[in-house]
């Protein structure tokens, strides 16, 4: 199993529709849960060390992201933050790094350009680029989702992470579709071979909900797990989930 030797972290990730904070199931089902300044509010309190907002609806509507929220974010969060949203072009990463954006997240434009992937590294460097990857179990048969369609495509899990790997980037988020929402545990199946496929660290994600989750995840080879639902719905807060993990041995952030 390749290891990456950074200690293990824990991301919030926050999904935003139409400017409301949003938590899904199965990428559908959008249930509102706030705003995201008072969002972002709870998170610094909380001392969370790092948060990742993704803006859905800018996805799924093919538009160019809005710097409203980029402002808003860099002027209200203490933490370090990366967005993803209807990124499209260098001049789109740029302005998301100019307004404070420590990464920006990429998932659907990757597929439709490979080049583009290896522009924006070119460009910007391995470390500002998040790749974001969602697939689709299906009878143990991994392929990846179109969140902008919401539909599974023909393209397999892990013929698309080679090309990725192949590629670089600074680290992934793999989300599974079927885990998504239901705090039952991520979909743990693949990790160790996606583990042993790639270089770069690798964000579990989707169906959270309790620090033994997150710890089974981190076992199994994740780098950092990323949840949602877990934050809004459950006792669980930051603090726990981490001093859980350090009970288990795990170096965490």
């Amino acid at each position: 199993m390749k290891k990456t030797n950074l200690k293990k972290r824990i991301i919030p990730i926050i999904l935003i529709d139409n400017f409301q904070v949003v938590a899904t199931r199965n990428f559908g089902d959008n249930r509102v849960f706030g705003n995201l300044e008072q969002t972002i509010e709870i998170f610094n309190r909380r001392d969370v060390d790092e948060i990742i907002v993704l803006d859905i609806s800018c996805s799924k509507n093919n538009n160019i992201f809005d710097t409203k929220i980029l402002r808003l974010m860099s002027k209200n969060t203490i933490m370090p933050f990366s967005y993803g949203g209807g990124i499209k072009t260098l001049d789109d990463i740029e302005k998301c790094l100019t307004n404070g954006c420590d990464k920006v997240v990429i998932n659907n434009y990757i597929r439709q350009n490979n080049n583009f992937l290896l522009s924006a590294i070119n460009e910007f460097g391995k470390q500002a680029i998040t790749v974001s990857i969602d697939y689709y179990n299906e009878n143990n048969k991994y392929y990846i989702y179109d969140h902008t369609i919401s539909k599974k495509t023909n393209i397999k899990l892990f013929d698309y992470l080679k090309l990725i790997n192949k590629i670089g980037c600074g680290e992934i988020v793999v989300t599974s579709v079927n885990a998504d929402g239901f705090l039952n545990g991520y979909d743990l199946n693949p990790i160790k071979k996606i583990r042993n496929m790639v270089n770069f660290p690798i964000i579990v994600n989707g169906g959270c909900g309790s620090p033994k989750h997150m710890l089974k995840a981190l076992k199994f080879g994740g780098d950092a797990c990323g949840a949602g639902s877990i934050f809004y719905y459950t006792q669980y807060n930051y603090r726990d989930i981490k001093d859980h993990l350090k009970k288990n041995k795990i170096n965490v952030r």
